[in-house]
């Protein structure tokens, strides 16, 4: 993560989490390139040593303050099957870009990420990959068990799954319900069986 820890004293909490909420506030109002680094410490009230400290870019900061607000969403919950896990993770990420608060901050950031190396680079390690990371693993775990084909596609499988939200937001439709939800991961699950 963009934030792992340095060397030296630990961050203040009140100072993070002053920062996260600057830097989720300015990408809300005006987009990811209006929540500079320098436009965070004005609104934060630090200065931007203290941000690069930290951070390593202003991306990484609205990046974090968005997992920090999910984090929970890709934890497989206690005793579920695999099936059960599947429907949890894209159930919790069709809530999270359903969210009015989220939802668009996070499509500012996808907008501007071919544009932003730096955004890019942050989207895909901080964001992406964890939730992809998670789904799969559930999948493979199927294979291994038996719930699943060995020749199943865990990649393709996990496109299938999380593109109808992303593809939903960008696009500005009306986010699937939780009856959309179960189908969706029903027919992938039975589409890996020949």
């Amino acid at each position: 993560m963009g934030s792992a820890q340095r060397r030296g004293r630990p961050r203040s909490e009140a100072v993070r989490g002053a920062v996260l909420e600057a830097a989720a506030a300015l990408a809300l109002d005006g987009g990811p390139a209006a929540a500079t680094v320098e436009a965070i410490a004005r609104r934060a009230e630090v200065s931007r040593t203290t941000i690069y400290k930290w951070w390593p870019s202003a991306a990484a900061i609205v990046l974090e303050g968005l997992l920090d607000s999910v984090r929970d969403s890709i934890t497989r919950p206690p005793g579920s099957t695999a099936v059960q896990a599947v429907t949890h993770h894209v159930s919790a990420l069709n809530s999270i870009l359903a969210d009015p608060a989220v939802g668009p901050l996070l499509r500012n950031v996808i907008a501007a990420s071919p544009s932003d190396p730096a955004i890019e680079r942050a989207l895909l390690d901080q964001w992406i990959s964890p939730r992809r990371a998670a789904v799969a693993v559930t999948l493979r775990e199927a294979v291994d068990g038996g719930e699943l084909p060995p020749d199943t596609n865990v990649e393709v499988a996990v496109d299938a799954l999380v593109s109808p939200p992303y593809y939903r937001l960008m696009f500005g439709m009306a986010p699937l319900d939780e009856e959309a939800v179960t189908a969706l991961v029903r027919m992938v699950w039975h589409g890996c069986h020949p």
